[in-house]
């Protein structure tokens, strides 16, 4: 009991898992059973339930006893999109009905990490699962789900079953895995030595055995006290101690079962096959029979208990034996009477098709609707499976193979899905169908890290689709956002046209938003500006019922409009909302894209702790989806937040990567991205030619794909930058033209800021020092338009260098200064070093005003206080244009260029004591 106690007493440390494993019988149920009492003493929600062999394949029955003891209030509170799956999955409401919208099971999972959620608020939560082994795979789902999500006092109990006597955890069923692998705990449940055996066998059956007879037990048992119990009750009803020992478990079972009366054997069977053994099915199976009665002896022989109108074998193992002891013949009866007698649909159809060994007409028909109903449920797993029972009795046909992928890539097993759509594709004839099929397959190649492979797919289904045109404008809609995330912009233009006229042409608002959408955003990226109206009609038809990827979401393609004209806020608040959609809905592939797009948008806002935690969350979601192009693009963000905050060894190390893994799946903008994040850490690092290397073939990289949009390119100054240090002035000017050219159309005034400040680094390298600094002060004069600190703080680091360069020594220190508290504010710890560098090499500072005459220190002084020119002049009997000359030279010294950081100077001179002469 130490680590179920460290499990409880560690509840406020965050989510955790303790698995309790070992092979049947060894006791593992008897610490489960005293880890739920204790978490009970203790004051915890308890969330249980103990799977059954015959529940496995029954979806959503592990969930539906877990949340039994959950008030109504905590459901009826949810989200409505949780609400409705959840109603779905526990066949509640009107939800369940066919014509209904079928539940996905991501909502439903999101829907029990939101009741977790809730209870967690209350009191500390125990999520417990005897015999995980057996857990229905949507429920195992679920949980799995919500335990890596939660981060409240929740903390999960599992018993389970090895798969052999070794023990190998990678075999080991239904395990639930917490976010942070540190805090799964195993037991391996050990075989118990004589003295404890004894012990069992004495609180159980009253006695005790001679020490030959125990050493026999310990031996034969191998220290299972469920075998141990069993032999010890073989040997007392033989009445001998020697002689006669069973060769294995299953023979003391056997002889268990054997010793009781044929009516109550057929009983037991009965429970066997059943998946919720109600005793009032078990009679009218056996003849109207009293079942209490005729199972009476069995539970007085401790093979059952009976309790509210039900039976549960006292052991699994139990269970097995009667039900392997009975003949196929037998059983297949059996199956079939009990098909005619439960209600749940899918009992009934595996019932049905445990009756039969083809495909019976009536078998088949009740697995395509028990199929159906699990689907609505959003138990795709179980749907699959019950296909595959249909495909395996014969019922092979192509569309109910098509099904049953799509259900196991809905399930999150896209490797069964693909070995069962690839040989039913090339069957079909060209068409609608082999379209739609293709498509499904496109959808499966991206979830295996085939991304060209995929590409390619959706290019042969656009061509099979003819001239159906919601079809054509379902698969062009895809096709222009996997081109796009491919890197072939120009391609995608011609689909975006084609998805908008065939969705004008359907009718469909929900597909033709997501039409519009699309194209809005791919056409910014080909450099044809922002079609406001079009994007405005996208975001005014979105239908949020249609149940797509949140790739295809007109708010997700108004917020990358939004991040990529640099209106931050509006992106990270447009970010923040489809995320919470996405938790609402379960929707993990939009969440790691969310997470990748908002760290970027974070640390360009100065948000350096946002953007760490949407790091390691998207970092977690790579861990969690499980695919390799997830965690590449996982990569690029940590590389991305490592290079901003100085971690030149961690950023290099992942981006490497990111940018060799995101190639290799043909993500080629995520790749290019990638590198260019080297080569802004090797231009932090003063490493020009290693910066030369990523940043100038990755600019030219994006031209080629077609994004003819600087604004898409961040790292285009970079790549300037870069290439103007190293002397190769000629490459870099096409690079300024384009900022400059792009800085004057509308929502352009990032592109109009770093444009600026790549003209004044040319001027300065061709040694027009005049013409740098007008340039590098007009930059700042549009910085101050932007919300954008990190890029304000790069142009004043280049202002004060040049200010160093030309020996304006005070002007510099100031800009320097201000460049050095911009980079420390967002955290750009190698930034910061560079202008702090800068700043050492202008010497010993002098005095903050030194520099300034007395007539200069006493207009700025004046204007500081509010006056206008005209005003000063009026106070120091002067001239208005001497006002001006004045303080033209004293913003110069001090490295200023507006009266509001003029205030900003005079309050400073105040609090140093340096108070304005009178």
């Amino acid at each position: 009991m130490t680590a179920v106690t460290r499990l409880l007493d560690g509840v406020a440390d965050g989510p955790a898992v303790l698995a309790i494993w070992g092979e049947a019988g060894i006791g593992k149920t008897t610490v489960w059973d005293a880890g739920v009492a204790v978490a009970v003493a203790r004051g915890f929600t308890v969330l249980a339930c103990r799977a059954a062999a015959a529940e496995v394949r029954l979806s959503y029955a592990g969930l539906s006893d877990l949340l039994a003891e959950v008030g109504a209030g905590n459901l009826a509170s949810l989200p409505g999109p949780q609400r409705r799956a959840l109603d779905a999955a526990l066949l509640r409401g009107a939800d369940t009905e066919e014509d209904g919208p079928p539940a996905e099971l991501r909502a439903v999972a999101a829907a029990f990490l939101s009741v977790l959620e809730r209870l967690a608020g209350r009191a500390p939560v125990l999520v417990a699962v005897d015999d995980v082994q057996w857990l229905d795979e949507s429920t195992r789902r679920a949980i799995a789900f919500a335990v890596r999500r939660c981060c409240g006092p929740v903390v999960t109990l599992t018993a389970g079953r090895d798969g052999d006597r070794d023990g190998d955890r990678a075999d080991r069923r239904g395990e639930i895995r917490p976010r942070d692998q540190a805090r799964l705990w195993h037991i391996d449940v050990a075989p118990l030595d004589l003295g404890a055996l004894h012990h069992v066998l004495l609180e159980n059956l009253g006695r005790s055995f001679p020490r030959p007879v125990m050493l026999r037990i310990a031996q034969a048992s191998g220290g299972n006290p469920f075998y141990a119990l069993e032999l010890a009750r073989s040997l007392e009803e033989r009445g001998s101690a020697l002689t006669g020992f069973p060769d294995s478990l299953r023979a003391v079972v056997r002889d268990r079962i054997g010793s009781l009366d044929p009516g109550v054997r057929q009983a037991l069977l009965v429970v066997s096959a059943l998946a919720v053994p109600r005793l009032d099915l078990v009679e009218r199976v056996c003849g109207g029979v009293d079942a209490a009665e005729s199972l009476g002896a069995a539970e007085d022989a401790g093979v059952v208990e009976l309790s509210g109108g039900y039976a549960r074998f006292t052991h699994p193992l139990l269970a097995s034996g009667v039900y392997t002891e009975a003949s196929p013949t037998t059983r297949r009866a059996l199956h079939r009477q009990l098909s005619e007698l439960v209600d749940d649909v899918e009992e009934r159809a595996r019932h049905l098709a445990l009756a039969v060994t083809g495909p019976e007409a009536e078998a088949v028909r009740a697995l395509d609707a028990a199929a159906g109903q699990a689907r609505r449920r959003g138990a795709a797993s179980a749907a699959a499976e019950l296909l595959e029972l249909a495909i395996g009795l014969g019922a092979d046909e192509t569309p109910r193979r098509v099904q049953a992928a799509r259900d196991h890539l809905h399930a999150g097993d896209p490797v069964r899905a693909r070995d069962l759509l690839e040989p039913a594709v090339d069957l079909l004839d060209p068409g609608a169908v082999r379209a739609e099929a293709l498509a499904l397959m496109a959808t499966i190649f991206y979830q295996i890290d085939d991304y060209a492979q995929a590409v390619r797919t959706l290019r042969r289904a656009f061509d099979d689709a003819g001239d159906d045109p919601r079809l054509r404008a379902e698969i062009a809609v895809e096709l222009q956002i996997a081109l796009t995330n491919g890197g072939s912009v120009s391609d995608a233009q011609t689909y975006a046209v084609v998805a908008v006229q065939d969705a004008e042409q359907v009718g469909d608002d929900g597909l033709l938003a997501e039409a519009l959408g699309a194209s809005v955003f791919v056409r910014f990226l080909a450099g044809q500006g922002v079609d406001d109206v079009a994007l405005a009609r996208a975001l005014a038809l979105e239908d949020r019922n249609r149940r797509n990827h949140a790739m295809r979401w007109p708010a997700l393609h108004a917020a990358m409009v939004h991040l990529w004209t640099r209106r931050v806020g509006e992106a990270r608040a447009g970010l923040m909302a489809i995320r919470e959609r996405c938790l609402q809905q379960g929707e993990e592939i939009g969440l790691w894209f969310l997470s990748f797009q908002a760290a970027a948008a974070a640390l360009w806002s100065g948000d350096v702790e946002t953007a760490q935690r949407l790091a390691v969350e998207v970092t977690d979601r790579a861990l969690m989806i499980g695919t390799e192009h997830v965690r590449a693009l996982a990569l690029a963000t940590q590389a991305q937040v490592a290079a901003w905050t100085g971690r030149v060894d961690e950023a290099q190390a992942a981006g490497e990567e990111a940018a060799v893994s995101l190639a290799k799946f043909g993500m080629l903008p995520g790749a290019l991205f990638a590198q260019a994040t080297l080569g802004t850490l090797a231009l932090s690092v003063g490493d020009h030619s290693a910066a030369g290397r990523w940043l100038a073939p990755a600019a030219t990289a994006m031209a080629e794909m077609g994004v003819c949009e600087p604004a898409c390119v961040p790292f285009l100054p970079d790549a300037a930058e870069a290439l103007i240090v190293l002397g190769r002035l000629d490459e870099a000017e096409p690079l300024a033209d384009q900022l400059e050219a792009s800085g004057r159309g509308p929502d352009q005034t990032w592109a109009e800021a770093v444009g600026a400040r790549i003209r004044g680094l040319l001027a300065a390298a061709r040694g027009d020092l005049d013409a740098a600094r007008s340039d590098f002060e007009r930059a700042l004069v549009v910085h101050d338009r932007l919300p954008l600190p990190y890029d304000r703080a790069r142009t004043l680091l280049l202002l004060g260098k040049l200010q160093r360069r030309r020996n304006e020594r005070q002007a510099a220190r100031v800009t320097l200064g201000e460049a050095v508290r911009a980079f420390d504010v967002v955290g750009a710890r190698r930034w910061a070093d560079n202008a702090r560098a800068e700043l050492d090499r202008l010497g010993s500072r002098p005095g903050p005003v030194d520099e300034l005459t007395p007539t200069e220190e006493r207009v700025a002084e004046l204007a500081a206080s509010g006056l206008i020119n005209r005003e000063v002049a009026a106070a120091l009997t002067i001239s208005p244009k001497t006002v001006e000359a004045n303080l033209s030279r004293a913003y110069r010294k001090l490295g200023i260029r507006s009266r509001a950081q003029l205030g900003v100077w005079l309050a400073e001179r105040r609090t140093k004591g340096q108070p304005p002469e009178a």
